[in-house]
């Protein structure tokens, strides 16, 4: 059994290294959850004063919003669209690649052009390794709009 699996591992923990399963990380994201929650009460109240909305919708809304950002931006991320909009203007442009794996290359090291595919950052903004930070996004954001929808449905 590894150190890290049995829990004698002393060294520095990083991503690779720190796999907490999810029934421990589960109590930090539902506390995240509900940090969520207040503070778009907290808006969704500030709305209700300002305006004459009533106070279900004015957070309902809010939440329903809040939902929203979160599953464009986990989905975007997630599914390499945010990575999509360089590649797309780079392989118009021709601008420059930023790869480490080129380093080596005196060519590219002198400034001198290369022979380069323009759309291979477009192949792989397409397909994404796994990113959980974007999933949890998604899920949050799912979670926030019905939360939402169902508080503006009781106003």
């Amino acid at each position: 059994m590894s150190g890290i699996q049995d829990g004698s591992y002393t060294g520095p923990m990083t991503p690779e290294t720190q796999r907490l399963p999810l029934r421990d990380r589960l109590p930090d994201y539902l506390a995240l959850f509900a940090v969520g929650v207040a503070v778009s009460a907290t808006i969704g109240l500030v709305i209700w004063l300002v305006s004459s909305a009533h106070l279900a919708d004015a957070v309902g809304y809010t939440m329903a919003g809040l939902g929203v950002v979160l599953l464009l931006s986990g989905g975007a991320s997630g599914g390499g669209f945010a990575n999509i909009g360089v590649g797309a203007v780079e392989a118009m442009f021709g601008g420059r690649r930023r790869h480490d794996d080129d380093a080596g290359d005196p060519n590219v090291r002198m400034g001198r052009a290369t022979s380069v595919d323009p759309y291979e950052r477009l192949r792989k903004g397409l397909r994404p390794g796994p990113n959980p930070m974007a999933f949890w996004r998604v899920i949050g954001g799912a979670c926030y709009l019905a939360l939402g929808i169902a508080i503006s449905g009781l106003g």
